[in-house]
């Protein structure tokens, strides 16, 4: 397939991102309306069918059709911050979906992780692209989707199953955080790799990452955690409003 410039890139990306927020609004919109079981089921398990599909051409395109790039266990591994949002997402979608309920804890742990990893992680890279490995279209409709889907996969959780973040949802998050660094931590010592930026910052202009390793990293600490309480603020609005009326 053939290899575009990254202006190109940065176009497809910026058309497939005003694509992808009018999607947003429509299935947040469905899912608020639709009260119908089986029809938000139809939904739930179209948008996972979907999502996984996405991986698959994400895959198909990295080992066959982008002669530029070579897959490696040192970058291709589903081991970013946005990667646990997308699972956690799609496995949150199925379980609400499904009659057979887990429990209510682990459930809403899911859905914590999924929030704030997708909508700090998520919308991060989607503001602030980075084009590492990516040399064609099918390449940048991928990376668009691996984020994207997050979010209208938590939007869908939101208004279609009414989850909700919580104060406990913040510490859940925040410690989920904490702990997976680590393995994927020693991972990257084996493979030589950075996964979860945790060696090095991204090749991008970001104002999250601030000085040289390790300091970084603190302040990561302290901006995700603060980002964390903002992400919290229109659950706790909805929460006084609905107590009033």
């Amino acid at each position: 397939m053939k290899t575009l410039t990254p202006e190109q890139l940065y176009m497809h990306h910026n058309q497939l991102t005003g694509l992808m927020i009018i999607v947003w609004v429509v299935f947040s919109y469905l899912g608020y309306k639709i009260k119908d079981i089986k029809q938000k089921q139809y939904i739930s398990y179209s948008i996972i069918i979907f999502a996984l599909l996405q991986e698959i051409l994400d895959y198909t395109n990295r080992i066959f059709l982008d002669e530029a790039y070579t897959l490696s266990f040192k970058a291709d591994l589903p081991l970013q911050f946005c990667q646990f949002g997308f699972y956690f997402s799609i496995i949150g979608i199925f379980v609400a979906a499904n009659n057979k309920k887990i429990n209510p804890k682990i459930e809403q742990f899911l859905f914590d992780c999924a929030y704030v990893l997708g909508l700090a992680g998520a919308l991060q890279a989607m503001i602030t692209v980075d084009l590492t490995g990516i040399n064609n279209q099918i390449g940048i409709y991928a990376l668009n989707w691996q984020h994207s889907l997050i979010i209208l996969n938590v939007l869908w959780l939101v208004f279609a199953y009414n989850k909700r973040f919580t104060v406990r949802g913040i510490f859940n998050a925040f410690v989920f955080i904490n702990i997976v660094i680590w393995p994927v931590g020693f991972i990257n010592y084996l493979l030589n790799a950075n996964y979860m930026f945790v060696c090095r910052p991204p090749n991008i202009d970001s104002s999250f990452f601030i000085g040289e390793w390790p300091f970084y990293l603190f302040w990561l600490e302290l901006i995700y955690f603060l980002y964390i309480i903002i992400l919290y603020i229109p659950f706790k609005i909805i929460d006084i409003i609905s107590k009033k009326t």
